[in-house]
């Protein structure tokens, strides 16, 4: 590896350091942006699924439980922090920059609707509004896992979901991993990124609406990345 590329390493590396800390910077924000606005447009996801997360919710076993919960909470750092680790330990700039421009990407694309279309947790809503006639929607992760709901809201708030970001990087991740053509990883990974929005219907967080627009954000973060670096990509064709 000459200097170029390892210099390429530690700033698209630094790069996704900065990003992730500005999205938890976002977290400690947005309750006071959506306050001001005082819209709850959930109303408007529910109006078009109905019931589709409750019915969803009728699926229950103790395995997918402890699955889904670990799926949610271990597998989505994983993969996000994971993935472009891989990519800097294998020296593979070109995969890397890819990873680290459509993180990017995803998170500017989420963060108007993350500040300005609050969308609150399906269970919450289910619980807390007047408006939600259908039936209930449980917040399976605090059953299954009480003592790790003070962690859990250190890092996200109850009214982030559209798009849900979870399926959003989740899938950004495990389409490098494609792309770089990493034989073993890219299956974990796409176990990892389709197990993710499942699990956040099984615990009762995300609408479904949620993730279908997270896998589009995932699309769209992907194509614009493919076509800013489209020579580079050239070393898998």
């Amino acid at each position: 590896m000459n200097r170029h590329h390892l210099m390429q390493l530690i700033i698209f590396g630094c790069l996704f350091l900065i990003t992730s800390l500005l999205n938890m910077a976002e977290v400690r924000i947005d309750s006071l942006i959506s306050s001001k606005i005082g819209r709850d447009f959930s109303i408007l996801i529910y109006n078009i699924e109905k019931d589709a997360v409750a019915f969803f919710q009728k699926i229950t076993n103790p395995i997918l439980d402890y699955y889904f919960t670990f799926i949610y909470m271990i597998g989505f750092p994983f993969i996000i922090y994971f993935t472009p680790l891989l990519y800097i330990l294998s020296k593979d700039v070109k995969t890397l920059k890819i990873a680290v421009f459509s993180y990017a990407m995803g998170l500017i694309i989420s963060l108007p609707f993350m500040l300005f279309f609050p969308v609150y947790d399906a269970w919450w809503c289910s619980i807390n509004t007047s408006w939600y006639d259908g039936k209930m929607i449980y917040f399976r992760l605090e059953e299954i896992w009480p003592s790790v709901i003070t962690v859990f809201f250190k890092y996200t708030t109850i009214d982030n979901c559209f798009p849900s970001l979870h399926a959003a990087l989740s899938a950004i991740m495990a389409y490098t991993a494609w792309i770089g053509n990493y034989r073993r990883y890219k299956y974990v990974a796409t176990l990892i990124a389709v197990s993710i929005p499942i699990a956040t219907w099984y615990l009762g967080i995300h609408w479904i609406l949620d993730a279908v627009a997270g896998e589009i954000v995932a699309l769209i973060s992907i194509f614009i990345a493919l076509n800013v670096f489209k020579k580079e990509i050239k070393w898998r064709q």
